[in-house]
């Protein structure tokens, strides 16, 4: 056995760990209800987007969460299912999503491990924003405020596979508030990101 954890980046072959995880965390959202659950199944999305996923020292896979490189609005408003706002320059940008965590392991920083390690990469290459959508008291909503995250609503949001229970945001990190935010997070967590150090090539 390992003596700690570790993240990494996910594979096609991690699909049914992964698809277990999303499924557990969707199910016990008190922000939306889940219609389809086929569509948190590993895909042809997952294979070229960067997936990564928090371990324990049993090689358990804890939490995930995607980035997808977007290039363009329209490109962000198809998978976001809403008009997005036209007064910032956000794209190429990474669309953070299906973030996922073991009820059990909830409230240990995991979401925000990852995140971490998804500001790293954006820092290294040229990426206008990082965004997502996220739901009104959702317990990462204070954090991603702290962090200079903006947040919009959107009025025309239509996504089959989900109903919203509370009030969705569109929340948007623009670059120049990418060194901050990591900062912020390796400050904040700095036990749980020594405790779960990078493993293997991006």
């Amino acid at each position: 056995m390992r003596r700690e954890g570790y993240v990494r980046r996910l594979k096609k072959e991690d699909a049914e760990a992964v698809f277990a995880v999303r499924k557990e965390a969707y199910e016990s959202s008190e922000q939306f209800k889940t219609l389809n659950f086929s569509y948190l199944e590993w895909d042809d999305v997952d294979d070229i987007a960067i997936v990564l996923g928090v371990f324990n020292e049993k090689d358990e896979l804890l939490a995930s969460l995607r980035g997808e490189i977007i290039k363009t609005r329209s490109d962000a408003e198809k998978k976001l299912h809403y008009t997005l706002p036209t007064d910032k320059e956000l794209f190429p940008g990474i669309l953070l999503g299906r973030g996922a965590t073991l009820r059990s392991e909830r409230n240990k920083g995991y979401n925000s491990l990852l995140r971490y390690y998804f500001l790293g990469l954006g820092i290294d290459f040229p990426f206008k924003s990082m965004f997502a959508s996220v739901f009104e008291k959702a317990p990462r909503v204070g954090l991603l405020r702290d962090m200079n995250y903006k947040f919009t609503i959107p009025d025309d949001s239509d996504d089959s596979d989900i109903e919203v229970l509370t009030c969705e945001y569109f929340v948007y990190l623009e670059r120049k508030s990418f060194l901050p935010s990591f900062q912020f997070l390796q400050n904040k967590f700095k036990e749980t990101i020594d405790e779960h150090p990078w493993e293997g090539l991006i």
